[in-house]
């Protein structure tokens, strides 16, 4: 019987159970310090204790007012797992140990800290203690000297640190403790402040400062021994006053009692800033100090006195600098057009602090103003006595010949005057910018230079200078297909014409080509040439096998066992009357005479054989009419046409192998495209608004200050640039974004946008003129090597003349040309072919001409444009590796780079394999070209 009261007992046991379980492992937090009292310098030890907690953050360190506050090493962890009377519970703990070292005598707190713990905030109970000062007595001095009167802030000081301690002497022991030992003393917790630097570079060197014993007074002006300490250093004044030597104070583990150890000094020569193996034991395996208790004294300070750099007189430019200072300066490049980066270099030597040292405020120089320069803050480096500086700055327009000296200006201590020094000039040569925003596409009318004339021969359309910003251009759209349709004019009518020829003479063909005639009248004439009975026996054999392939046989008519096969495939077919005729004849044809000794006359069996033949003819054609039906006639109709589709789609396939075969061929060799970024409608057309104004803003500037108008360039290009890394691709988006490059000078990427631009709009006249005179703007210097010997001088010349002819009239005048010329053409032939009177050479040839030219220039064009490569280099220098990474060695080094074309051989990881136009064959990485 089920019992409701142990049930419910159940289920509350349960409950209890859990939330004593919950109680347990729930987190807390408990604070405690190793001791209350403490002594100054002398640190005590903070534990706080995190028990059963998943999951914590450490708090921040406390701020505490004379008190130094730093953790004792990483958090320890343990775990605890008990069993009582069957009941298992496990608790976890972490513990976080913190030194609190007194810097003064006082009463301090230590506030309540919060922990986030399982994510819940605890906070802890705050705690108290005390810090009293050791009697230093006699036992510790500490003098700090300068060896000047008066220095200014930022003047470099050379001071004496020295430290006085009492020798330690045991008298039940009769032993004084020696320079060393007390050297060793120090406590680890001492702070050096400005002397800091020093001795660790004492204590790396396994150095430590020389001890002498000295004679010095005490607190009741009674002369005593010490061991005296001297540390030099040079330390820099922040602020002006007295020296003050509030940042160092000197702890010594002061000695209290030796007795009997193992391991002399094992613990005060840990507690040494140097390490307890620098120094042996004079007392090895003797005696050890066995107590002792912190001294601390603070460093008396003599009257050196800082002063404040003054201000009366103080230049512009000075930024801090006190001692005595040089400055040079070196650029590069020296040769630039108006807008470009020039990177500009300066150093500082001198004799102050180089690390406080501060670059000259190059954007507030008044000799810098023809130059855009940035205005942040330059960091530079210290090397020995001098620190380098590099930024970069632009020249504002064309016609500046040098960067003038750069003024450093300094506090000298010595004069006690502000003093300036300059750099001396560099001597630069700036150009007008490459840009289309002036006139390199239109130049002046009449005369013109050669180089000129390749810029503007085709630019019949003058350049506007503004940008298209219709909302169309945000739309996408695709490849114009103006050069894949021409090739049907050139194929079909020749074709055709063959055609038509076949038809006009096929019987003349059929008489001299025996191969195209029919089984039947292969047989009736091998039949009527034959001599002797076994030639006519063999020709009708092979007629009737052809007919009724049993087997493949092959003999002359005299073997029945060649025709039983036959005979027999005769009689399977239906045909038993031709089968015996057949068979009879074949007989007969094997013998001379018949079954009477008469000879029988061969005239007789060539005719009964050729009956035979006509008659086996006529009864498979009848066969064949009944036996075919009309579903079956339908698809050889229907297979028919489906053979002629076949043939003309691979007619097709035949005349863009080699488009498709180069693009499978670049796609395999280049880059992947670059993921694209996803960008709302609306986020689409605030870039592209604010492209066009940046744009804008860059023309307006173009003739008043080269730098700002191309920092507007600059904006709208990463704009433009934005939205086709978007998925946009529109002729005239590239056109807009050419247009930002090649007014910003990134000539490469402006000419990559422009051949993308003609890819959707072959036809633009526009586009074209803007290509042509960014493409004049290519520096020579990695051009191809000139072509040797006649003929290949001859083709070089026919590749350039075809080239101005296709920039002159467009690729779509030329193709026009080619159909109506092809179709002309080859229409007269076919019309003279079809025996209509016609004078060729009077009508044809002029076509014939224009079409034979036609080919040419499209052929040449096509070659030259695979010679030209299927990507743009967009660095100016470029170097070419022996592998796909730095590591590799150069194979050749390309200046003027920039614009040229080149040949994508093969891609891996972020590196192209590449081959320039002078053959040259390396590996550059992937941002260093712009695929077309």
């Amino acid at each position: 019987m089920f019992d409701s009261n142990n049930y419910l007992q159940s289920i509350l046991a349960v409950i209890i159970l859990g939330m004593a379980g919950s109680a347990a492992s729930a987190g807390d937090v408990s604070m405690s310090v190793s001791s209350r009292e403490a002594y100054v310098g002398s640190p005590i030890q903070m534990q706080i204790s995190i028990n059963n907690a998943s999951d914590y953050e450490q708090p921040d360190l406390p701020q505490i007012d004379g008190v130094e506050v730093r953790s004792a090493g990483a958090p320890s962890q343990s775990s605890q797992v008990t069993v009582i009377n069957g009941r298992r519970t496990e608790s976890r703990s972490v513990v976080l140990r913190y030194l609190i070292t007194p810097r003064r005598a006082g009463t301090f707190e230590i506030p309540a800290l919060t922990f986030k713990v399982d994510g819940k905030n605890v906070k802890t109970e705050p705690l108290r203690f005390v810090a009293t000062k050791s009697e230093t007595g006699d036992l510790l001095f500490v003098e700090l000297a300068g060896k000047k009167d008066k220095v200014f802030v930022g003047q470099p000081l050379e001071m004496t640190l020295r430290i006085y301690i009492k020798a330690y002497r045991d008298q039940d022991h009769e032993l004084t403790l020696s320079e060393g030992d007390m050297w060793n003393m120090i406590s680890e917790h001492t702070t050096w402040g400005s002397f800091q630097k020093r001795i660790e570079e004492m204590a790396n060197n396994r150095q430590r400062p020389g001890g002498k014993e000295v004679l010095r007074k005490n607190a009741q002006g009674e002369e005593r021994a010490y061991y005296m300490y001297e540390i030099d250093a040079q330390v820099y004044p922040t602020k002006a006053g007295k020296i003050s030597g509030d940042d160092i104070q000197i702890v010594v583990n002061y000695p209290t009692g030796l007795g009997r150890s193992r391991d002399p000094f094992a613990s005060f020569f840990d507690d040494s800033p140097f390490g307890g193996g620098f120094m042996s034991s004079p007392f090895s395996n003797r005696l050890s100090v066995t107590s002792a208790r912190p001294v601390v004294a603070e460093a008396t300070v003599d009257t050196t006195e800082v002063l404040p750099v003054p201000t009366k007189g103080r230049p512009l430019d000075y930024r801090g600098a006190v001692g005595q200072y040089q400055i040079v300066t070196q650029a590069s490049p020296v040769n630039v057009h108006a807008g470009d980066s020039i990177t500009l270099n300066l150093g500082i030597i001198g004799t102050g602090p180089m690390e406080l040292v501060q670059a000259p405020p190059l954007s507030e120089l008044p000799e810098l103003k023809q130059f855009k320069v940035s205005n942040q803050p330059l960091a530079g480096y210290v090397q020995d006595d001098s620190k380098v500086f590099s930024t970069t700055i632009r020249p504002r327009q064309a016609g500046i010949t040098e960067i003038p000296p750069i003024p450093f200006s300094f506090f000298n201590p010595e004069t006690e005057q502000f003093e300036t020094v300059h750099s001396a000039p560099i001597a630069i040569t700036v150009k007008k910018a490459e840009s289309l925003a002036l006139d390199a596409i239109v130049g002046a009318k009449g005369t013109q230079s050669k180089t000129q004339d390749k810029a503007q021969s085709t630019a019949a359309l003058e350049p506007s200078f503004v940008n298209i910003d219709t909302p169309s251009v945000l739309t996408s759209q695709q490849p114009q297909t103006t050069w894949s349709w021409w090739w049907l004019s050139v194929i079909l009518p020749p074709v055709l014409w063959v055609v038509t020829l076949a038809a006009r003479y096929r019987h003349w063909l059929v008489e001299r080509m025996p191969s195209l005639r029919s089984p039947r009248h292969r047989c009736l004439a091998h039949i009527s040439s034959a001599t002797d009975q076994s030639a006519i026996a063999d020709a009708l054999l092979r007629y009737m096998q052809k007919l009724f392939p049993a087997k493949e046989a092959t003999g002359i008519a005299d073997s029945s066992s060649e025709s039983a096969p036959t005979i027999g495939a005769m009689r399977s077919a239906g045909l038993y009357e031709l089968a015996a005729e057949a068979e009879l004849l074949l007989e007969q044809l094997s013998h001379s005479q018949d079954s009477y000794g008469t000879v029988v006359d061969l005239e007789e069996q060539r005719a009964a054989a050729i009956d035979l033949v006509n008659r086996l003819s006529t009864c498979m054609k009848s066969r064949s009419k009944r036996q075919i039906r009309r579903p079956q006639a339908n698809r050889g109709r229907k297979s028919k046409r489906a053979g002629i589709a076949h043939s003309f789609v691979l007619l097709l396939g035949l005349a863009s192998m080699s488009t498709t075969v180069m693009a499978s061929e670049t796609a395999a060799t280049a880059p992947g495209p670059a993921p694209q970024v996803v960008l709302s409608q609306e986020q689409r057309e605030i870039l592209f608004k604010d492209a066009n104004e940046s744009y804008r803003e860059g023309l307006a500037l173009a003739k008043t200050d080269v730098v700002e108008a191309k920092d507007g360039f600059l904006k709208a290009a990463s704009k433009y640039q934005m939205l086709v890394d978007a998925g946009i691709s529109n002729a005239n988006l590239y056109f807009n974004l050419g247009n930002a490059y090649l007014q910003s000078d990134q000539l490469g990427r402006a000419i990559a946008n422009y051949e993308r631009a003609l890819k959707l709009q072959p036809d633009n006249r526009q586009f074209q003129a803007y290509l042509n005179a960014a493409e004049a703007m290519v520096q020579t210097a990695d051009t191809p090597q000139e072509l040797t010997g006649p003929d290949r001088n001859l083709l070089l010349k026919l590749k350039n003349v075809n080239s101005i002819l296709v920039k002159t009239v467009g690729p779509q005048a030329i193709i026009l040309v080619l159909v109506l010329s092809s179709l002309t053409f080859w229409g007269l032939v076919i019309w003279r072919t079809m025996g209509h009177h016609l004078s060729l050479w009077k009508f044809a040839t002029l076509p014939g001409l224009l079409l034979t030219a036609a080919l040419v220039s499209i052929y040449l064009q096509a070659d030259n444009t695979a010679q030209r490569g299927n990507a743009v280099v967009v660095e100016q220098h470029l170097q070419l590796h022996a592998g796909d990474g730095e590591q590799f060695a150069e194979v050749a080094e390309l200046d003027s780079a920039e614009g040229h074309r080149v040949q994508t051989l093969a891609h891996r990881g972020t590196w192209t394999q590449i081959q320039t136009g002078k053959g040259q064959i390396g590996w550059v990485p992937d941002q260093a070209l712009e695929l077309l």
